[in-house]
């Protein structure tokens, strides 16, 4: 209860769901194209991305996921590298910038579909 004597709308925190939510923020994918590694994770992704994906794409993040999962066409590939060169500084990259250099004649490799936190193999 809080100090007025209203219930807290505050929700409570267990191992669980702070587990899901970690799991929720590792959604993503690495693809190597043209022999460069892109890796997209939700939770790298800001209001002002998602806002972006969802002006020139039409779909939210979990959407371009889901649709890269059942047909992963040059239109996503080129959506998830835009997503990611955005995350590494590329704030004001337009979309058709990156989906004019990806074509059917790109190599396209699916690196992990769960890229998951940064993993330091000396540990």
């Amino acid at each position: 209860m809080s100090m007025d004597g209203r219930p807290s709308v505050q929700r409570k925190h267990t191992r669980a769901s702070e587990a899901k939510r970690d799991e929720r923020m590792d959604l993503g994918v690495a693809i190597n194209v043209d022999g460069t590694e892109y890796v997209v994770r939700e939770g790298d992704l800001t209001a002002l991305d998602t806002m972006a994906l969802r002006r020139e794409t039409g779909m939210s993040f979990v959407d371009v996921m889901m649709a890269f999962a059942k047909h992963p066409d040059i239109d996503l590939v080129a959506t998830l590298v835009w997503l990611a060169r955005r995350i590494n500084g590329e704030r004001v990259l337009p979309y058709e910038a990156v989906a004019t250099q990806i074509n059917y004649d790109s190599t396209i490799e699916l690196v992990s579909d769960e890229p998951g936190p940064e993993t330091d193999p000396e540990a």
